[in-house]
């Protein structure tokens, strides 16, 4: 019976301590969006630059920030603010911004638009005339003649 409770209650505290570190969850998840300002090209938290000048600044500043900030977009946008805006990999959704988020659909859709009418193009063109049809020049129905006699065809 202990058993049998002890592999109950184990489930239900993993469920029910899921939620306590939600601020380390938070954490990471910015940490993932943002990228060190070393030049290092590293995601802020991954950053292994010996003697880095910025990072361990900026980890404390996340830290700081998602510890009295609950809205992740604000904390991202002070880092754009303070850090610039190339700090953030993650495109805003506002102002000139939107444009990363629109530009890969609208160009993929445009792409796709162009094949079509290029395939619809090819398909409605009329059929290549074939050469017997052709009225040619008698000397060069002659010449044919004589080159399919010697050919064999």
């Amino acid at each position: 019976m202990k058993k049998i409770l002890k592999a109950l209650l184990l489930p239900c505290a993993l469920v029910l301590l899921m939620g306590a570190d939600n601020q380390e969850a938070r954490f990471q998840n910015l940490g993932g969006k943002i990228m060190c300002t070393c030049s290092c090209s590293q995601m802020l938290l991954k950053c292994n630059h010996v003697g880095c000048p910025n990072s361990d600044q900026m980890i404390r500043e996340l830290r700081a920030n998602v510890s009295r900030t609950q809205n992740d977009e604000a904390v991202l946008n002070w880092f754009r603010t303070k850090w610039g805006v190339t700090a953030v990999v993650e495109p805003s959704t506002h102002g000139f911004e939107l444009l990363a988020w629109i530009l890969p659909a609208a160009g993929l859709g445009l792409g796709l638009m162009l094949v079509v009418l290029l395939i619809r193009n090819w398909k409605m063109r009329p059929a290549p005339v074939a050469a017997a049809d052709m009225n040619l020049a008698p000397n060069l129905e002659a010449l044919r003649d004589r080159a399919r006699r010697e050919t064999e065809l």
